[in-house]
């Protein structure tokens, strides 16, 4: 058990993205959501809110304006499924793979190449994991995994 739990992730992440939205819209970016409700874990809520928000800002400053960006949280099988993904230009391929490592990062991007590290490992922490699905059309998506924290 986490000190300060998250036990609704499809509330944490609406939270979230509401925080989101104007900055989304500044960059004429289109939200395209579909949150099923109810979707329980059992999670650090400091480092969930952190790790979701390193994922939206690298939805909002990566690829380029007037961009759709969707996400998809649904409850499957045991697992919270979190999918974040874009149509703009993806992943160069030279980081495609190494892009959860530390200090990875492309050519053009601002950071540090630490924060998919810190959501790999946050996710990882809890039992779940983060992958790239390969987007044959062009995008970045990322895949989340987390156990769904299962009623007593």
């Amino acid at each position: 058990m986490w000190p300060a739990t998250a036990r609704l992730l499809s509330h944490t992440l609406r939270q979230i993205v509401d925080l989101y939205e104007p900055a989304f819209a500044d960059r004429r970016h289109r939200l395209d959501l579909d949150l099923q409700d109810g979707v329980n874990i059992d999670a650090d809520r400091a480092l969930l809110s952190r790790t979701l928000s390193n994922l939206l800002e690298n939805e909002l400053h990566h690829p380029p304006p007037g961009c759709t960006v969707e996400i998809r949280l649904h409850s499957q099988d045991g697992a919270a499924e979190l999918v974040i993904g874009d149509n703009g230009p993806g992943f160069p391929p030279d980081i495609r793979d190494r892009a959860f490592e530390r200090f990875v990062k492309g050519k053009q991007s601002p950071g540090h190449g630490l924060g998919l590290a810190f959501v790999d490992a946050v996710f990882q922490r809890h039992g779940g994991s983060a992958k790239i699905i390969d987007q044959h059309s062009g995008g970045a998506v990322i895949s989340v995994s987390l156990p769904v924290l299962q009623p007593a």
